[in-house]
């Protein structure tokens, strides 16, 4: 963990009852800095309140997959921490299982199910083809709920 994130937690602790942070892990959003600011600014609003995850993006290392409690630090692309927040709920869901209920956590423009299956078969398809797989409507995703417990004030600009 860089020194940033250190930080970042500090101010966490001092400012979120301290048993409710232990162990962390660090993520951004997106795939470029564009869209994790819009990510991250969708969040810092209440706007997103929950997000997805292929479930063979932790083939080689299952215990690092998502899990009820855990912890997320959520640093700008390639910069500072910015929020921390505790998954409250998963769910493990073929693809094409992914409905409007699911949906509703993104940020207002991918709340319909095609629009987040374009968004995600494009995203994670890459993803898989660079591994040498294909796609198909039963990959397993992984869907969470989050709450955030601590964003750090430019988290909101």
């Amino acid at each position: 963990m860089n020194q940033d994130v250190e930080e970042f937690l500090a101010a966490a602790r001092a400012a979120v009852p301290p048993h409710l942070i232990g162990a962390v892990k660090v993520r951004t959003f997106g795939s470029s800095a564009a869209m994790a600011d819009v990510i991250i600014d969708l969040i810092a609003a209440g706007e997103k309140t929950g997000t997805f995850a292929l479930a063979a993006e932790f083939d080689a290392a299952p215990e690092q997959a998502p899990a009820v409690g855990d912890l997320y630090v959520v640093t700008r692309f390639q910069g500072p921490a910015v929020l921390l927040y505790r998954i409250i709920a998963i769910e493990r869901v073929p693809f094409e299982g992914i409905n409007h209920d699911h949906v509703q956590v993104e940020g207002p423009s991918a709340r319909t199910v095609e629009v987040w299956r374009k968004i995600h078969w494009d995203y994670w398809g890459g993803l898989l083809r660079a591994r040498g797989r294909e796609p198909d409507m039963q990959m397993a995703v992984i869907f969470q709920r989050f709450e955030v417990l601590y964003p750090r004030p430019a988290a909101r600009a």
